[in-house]
């Protein structure tokens, strides 16, 4: 069953990163006023990377580099987790019915 999560994963991840700029693409405030502040600190960043040394310096953009990758794993997760939770809605309200042929569902490579 984990399979058929990898690769529903890996289809949405692909939805989700499509177009950024389409009509429906939710911006929230909250996530526009990060991106405000973060780009306020890029400058900040920048200065502080040419304080310490090198071997610092790779130690830090590292530890960022995993902050990163962590964020954008959570923020696939929590798109997947939105889609799961629609069906299930939709299964609960009676409008997707279970049916034989959707049990036999596998994703093959």
């Amino acid at each position: 069953m984990n399979d058929v999560w990898i690769k529903m994963a890996e289809f949405l991840g692909r939805l989700n990163g499509e177009s950024i700029s389409r009509e429906n693409y939710v911006r929230t405030p909250e996530y526009e006023k990060a991106l405000e502040v973060l780009k306020e600190k890029e400058r900040e960043w920048e200065d502080f990377l040419e304080m310490i040394s090198i071997e610092q310096r790779e130690i830090v953009e590292e530890i960022k580099e995993c902050q990163e990758d962590l964020s954008s794993a959570q923020e696939l997760r929590a798109y997947i987790q939105g889609y799961v939770d629609c069906v299930q809605v939709l299964y609960h309200m009676g409008i997707l019915k279970e049916n034989d042929e959707l049990n036999k569902f596998k994703i093959i490579d």
